[in-house]
């Protein structure tokens, strides 16, 4: 190196790493379903910082805009410290969430920890799957409504429609309109 020492931005830098590194890190832990977006989001996010860290540092002096970044690339990346701090700081910050997480899932668990785990290893449940409940729903509902079908159109059961039929007197006459 030209002999000078990093000043407060290096170290700025060196922090600024850190922390998107431990946020990122307890975004990974929270995430309970990966995608591409998820991978897109929190990996290449901190891909994204280390990609722009070395061309803000050489494009924004040339503009006059944050002079202050000029050589700060040297300072870093190339300093065993940085990356030594970076990681350190962000397996320190996490050790305890990971704890937690490892100590609530292994000694704590819930039902719902071991369906993910049943449906993480593939394991078989031989319980019925999806496609037979609904073949057996379906089976059950065609036999409703074929009950429902069965029978004549004037059939008359003792006690049903008989009783309706003879409560009326059949010899007087309808009324007409409303009253």
């Amino acid at each position: 190196h030209d002999g000078l020492v990093g000043g407060q931005w290096v170290y700025g830098v060196i922090i600024y790493t850190a922390v998107l590194t431990t946020v990122l890190l307890k975004a990974a832990l929270i995430t309970n379903m990966w995608t591409k977006w998820t991978v897109l989001a929190i990996p290449g996010s901190l891909a994204l910082w280390f990609a722009f860290l070395p061309v803000y540092a050489v494009v924004a002096p040339k503009f006059r805009t944050s002079t202050e970044y000029q050589g700060i690339v040297v300072h870093v990346y190339a300093n065993a410290r940085f990356w030594l701090t970076v990681v350190l700081l962000a397996v320190l910050c996490m050790v305890r969430d990971y704890g937690y997480k490892f100590l609530k899932r292994m000694y704590f668990t819930k039902p719902y920890h071991i369906v993910q785990e049943i449906q993480k290893f593939n394991i078989p449940d031989y319980r019925p799957r999806m496609e037979r409940f609904k073949k057996a729903v379906h089976k059950a509902r065609l036999l409703q409504r074929l009950r429902r079908t069965r029978g004549y159109a004037f059939s008359q059961t003792e006690g049903g429609q008989e009783k309706v039929i003879r409560a009326y007197d059949t010899t007087m006459q309808k009324p007409s309109g409303w009253i």
